[in-house]
């Protein structure tokens, strides 16, 4: 009997190796009821069958998409062609769902990168005129200037309304300015946060005009970041450029790339008439 079965079935090390799998796994699977051995022999040897494979691969595969192995154990008790349709059907689903999100996340991890290039070869210690391209942003009003509670508190309300709007984004918050209201550095008075979103969404509540803007960067810390706003009002009267709209304040590195805030590098812009 045990050479008949060793000469039409695998034994556990041999259909282990061929499913990239342990021997363990095997004792494990047959132990809870999972998956067993075809046959048995009087010398307590296992055996499997070619037959077999199938059944495995789909025990494999569902528990590599995260599936808890009493639920497959729940299917394969209750199999049938149409439980196995039903099964696949919602669980290429969910495939689709986790390639759609593991897509996203490697885009931003990519758009991450390309912003992180484009920063640290940006010549941060002149002030240019440049073209930009209209933008769509999500903006919330700014909470009062009562110190840095305040700040943090306009951040918490800012990225609650992203969640609770489903807004998904590859940007951090920025700040935005009305040029009639930019106070002293001693009362500063920012008026919106913005989230910038692609041109394609439909979920915006702001539109950065196309035009030329005055830009400048910062990297002294937030503590004297009013430096770089006066000399982007110096910058724009001395070329005859007159600001119009907002400043927009963004950090383009912070702290996944820089170790403490007071070294971030931070953008301010305004657009201009010439």
């Amino acid at each position: 009997m045990d050479m008949n079965l060793q000469k039409t079935h695998l034994t556990t090390g041999q259909f282990a190796k061929l499913m990239g799998v342990s021997k363990d796994t095997l004792f494990h699977y047959d132990k809870i009821g999972i998956f067993s051995p075809e046959m048995k022999a009087t010398n307590g040897y296992r055996y499997y069958s070619i037959n077999q494979l199938d059944v495995f691969i789909v025990i494999s595969t569902l528990k590599e998409l995260g599936m808890p192995l009493i639920e497959i154990k729940n299917y394969l008790i209750k199999r049938s062609p149409h439980e196995l349709i039903n099964l696949l059907e919602k669980e290429t689903k969910n495939l689709d769902e986790k390639m759609n999100k593991l897509q996203r996340m490697k885009y931003v991890m990519e758009e991450k990168a390309r912003q992180t290039k484009a920063a640290i070869n940006t010549n941060t210690s002149d002030i240019i005129l440049e073209e930009r391209e209209e933008e769509r942003f999500i903006l919330t009003e700014a909470l009062p200037f009562t110190g840095e509670k305040s700040i943090y508190d306009s951040m918490i309300k800012h990225y609650e309304f992203l969640t609770i709007h489903h807004i998904e984004t590859l940007h951090s918050a920025g700040w935005m300015i009305d040029i009639n209201h930019l106070s002293t550095r001693e009362n500063p008075r920012y008026d919106y946060l913005y989230t910038r979103v692609t041109n394609t969404s439909n979920h915006y509540n702001f539109i950065k005009k196309k035009g030329s803007y005055l830009v400048a960067y910062h990297n002294h810390g937030y503590s004297n970041i009013f430096d770089t706003y006066e000399a982007l009002i110096k910058c724009a009267t001395n070329r005859n450029l007159q600001p119009q709209g907002y400043f927009y304040e963004e950090v383009l590195l912070d702290e996944l790339s820089i170790k403490g805030y007071e070294d971030y590098l931070i953008e301010v812009s305004v657009q201009v008439l010439q």
